[in-house]
């Protein structure tokens, strides 16, 4: 009994802190923005059509230019060496450099 005694109060907290909280400010996207998917396979789409990836399917959603700048292997260190200049950017890096061992403290420090 303690223990869920315990837990309802943890979850009692929890709801209090989020409750607190105010959400972040975020500006609107201009309807010409430029989206860009920037990651590895997953953005990609490997294992998908092109219509189905992710970023096709936001484009569709959004009906904004969504740019998949997904490359297959790439881990964080490859993926800081690209350059672009989006109005905002997804970011799905770092599943390479957990399936290579890397060490979470270097791919943190990218």
């Amino acid at each position: 009994m303690r223990q869920t005694q315990a837990w309802a109060f943890c979850l009692f907290c929890a709801s209090l802190l989020t409750a607190c909280s105010s959400p972040p400010q975020l500006t609107y996207l201009a309807t010409d923005a430029r989206i860009l998917a920037f990651g590895d396979s997953l953005t990609y789409g490997t294992g998908a059509t092109p219509a189905t990836s992710y970023p096709a399917v936001l484009e569709e959603l959004t009906g904004r230019k969504v740019i998949n700048a997904g490359i297959p292997g790439e881990t964080s260190a490859q993926g800081i060496l690209r350059k672009t200049q989006p109005d905002l950017v997804i970011l799905c890096l770092g599943g390479n450099d957990f399936l290579r061992r890397q060490d979470a403290g270097a791919t943190r420090a990218i």
